[in-house]
């Protein structure tokens, strides 16, 4: 694709068109949401731009028509709000969560964890049972429905995490470093390379929320405990004040395959598990991630 081409990306339904920025790195970053042959007029526009000699290089936000809703300074794919999509024009439609997000017959749970957890490791076991990948870094919901959306970028991982990672014999192209100046080499891994990834135009069930925390010896547990999830924007929070939620202790990389299977274990039985004092009769099929793809 040439440079000065447009790369046009679809979030949730509706599509980007991003100008002048890093193909390869736009690819590695948002892969699965890229469209060809897009025909599609209502575009948001969002532009990179370096003001001049020295300048920060900066992002500026256009409707279809071409009309300027939004300049930031470009500061990193990692930042909250993401400059892709802008959501910083639309807050009133999504609100944001810093966490790894996965699915399974019909129940979404999101793993919400500090720099240093063991999310992607923990994430990668729950895919070794068929949990399917949501987003590598942000739960993103629907503020009207309150559905969970697909944002299909890289897992971040450091420390013991990033280690255990890059000793797992990722495919090349689907892995790459970064350097954090707070956190110094981040290893960015795709979610595909760990497991199968949820189409983009997905409508997901709200989350159950399982907050990812140090145990104090060698056990991994996974119990009820109430806590408050940190949205942007900061009243997004209400959207999962009826959320459940989870704390689970884990004393390492070494605990994120038993971790899994208590996560595995947990949300089967949120479901409903089968009375063993009756007969039962055969279960139906199952009905999949999502009951609509709809727009």
């Amino acid at each position: 694709m040439p440079a000065t081409e447009p790369i046009v990306l679809n979030f949730f339904g509706f599509e980007v068109a991003v100008s002048s920025a890093d193909h390869d790195e736009v690819a590695f970053q948002f892969g699965p949401h890229a469209v060809r042959g897009s025909a599609a007029t209502d575009q948001l526009r969002v532009e990179f731009t370096r003001p001049g000699p020295g300048g920060a290089e900066e992002i500026l936000v256009r409707r279809g028509d071409g009309t300027p809703l939004l300049r930031r300074p470009f500061r990193g794919w990692g930042n909250v709000p993401p400059v892709l999509p802008p959501f910083a024009v639309l807050q009133d439609r999504f609100c944001l969560a810093q966490a790894v997000v996965l699915a399974k017959d019909g129940v979404t749970v999101a793993l919400l964890g500090g720099p240093y957890s063991e999310q992607a490791n923990v994430a990668a076991a729950l895919a070794h049972r068929s949990w399917v990948f949501v987003s590598g870094r942000l739960l993103v919901m629907h503020r009207a429905t309150r559905q969970v959306l697909p944002y299909l970028v890289p897992l971040e991982a450091r420390g013991r995490s990033a280690a255990w990672l890059r000793g797992a014999g990722l495919p090349d192209g689907l892995w790459r470093t970064a350097t954090s100046p707070v956190a110094g080499e981040v290893v960015l891994v795709r979610p595909e390379c760990l497991g199968p990834v949820a189409p983009v135009r997905a409508r997901l069930a709200p989350p159950t929320l399982v907050r990812l925390c140090r145990g104090a010896d060698e056990g991994v547990r996974l119990t009820p405990w109430e806590f408050t999830a940190q949205t942007w924007p900061a009243d997004g929070a209400q959207l999962l004040a009826d959320a459940p939620t989870f704390r689970l202790e884990l004393p390492g990389v070494s605990g994120a395959e038993e971790a899994a299977g208590l996560i595995d274990q947990a949300m089967s039985h949120k479901k409903g598990a089968p009375c063993l004092d009756v007969s039962t009769t055969a279960p139906a099929p199952r009905a999949g991630l999502t009951a609509s793809l709809r727009i």
